[in-house]
């Protein structure tokens, strides 16, 4: 399989805004949304260079503020701190765009994480790019299903809008 990448990158790099993160339980068109892990309303940020390069960041509002700001990063509590990172999903590797017969898909070689048990791995979504009123948008859906904290099996599908080129 031949990487597509520099057949997509006019389409896919630049900067996108994270729209929407859910968890889906069971598969189209029967699935039932179970849970939005960063809210109703998360914050993300992801980069897609143009030779391939992804860095995706996001956050669970709620869990970026402090009730007092004044005081710095480094002198803040361990409990503080921890209720920040258990918010936070980042990671950033070079990417590889593939297609089969379900559509486009891409790996990510993870190099940097919040998560460090994802560092050295892959990170596979299929990709899907439309185009809506003069704007674009991306949808991902992780490949692998997730564990919940209840034990649910779930998919998770991230909208993003397309903020800026590359």
């Amino acid at each position: 399989m031949s990487d597509l990448w520099p057949e997509y990158c006019h389409q896919l790099a630049g900067g996108w805004k994270l729209l929407s993160y859910e968890f889906y339980s069971g598969e189209p068109p029967n699935a039932k949304l179970v849970s939005r892990p960063h809210g109703t309303s998360p914050l993300g940020r992801s980069h897609l260079s143009r030779n391939g390069y992804l860095s995706a960041h996001l956050a669970t509002p709620a869990r970026m503020q402090f009730s007092d700001s004044d005081v710095p990063w480094a002198k803040r509590s361990d409990a503080e701190i921890a209720n920040v990172a258990r918010g936070l999903s980042m990671y950033c590797g070079y990417l590889q765009l593939f297609k089969d017969d379900q559509g486009l898909f891409w790996k990510t070689n993870v190099e940097i994480a919040s998560d460090p048990t994802r560092v050295g791995g892959v990170q596979t979504r299929r990709v899907e790019y439309l185009e809506e009123n003069g704007q674009a948008f991306m949808v991902l859906r992780l490949v692998d299903p997730i564990a919940l904290e209840d034990g649910t099996q779930a998919h998770a599908v991230l909208k993003w809008q397309k903020v800026e080129s590359a």
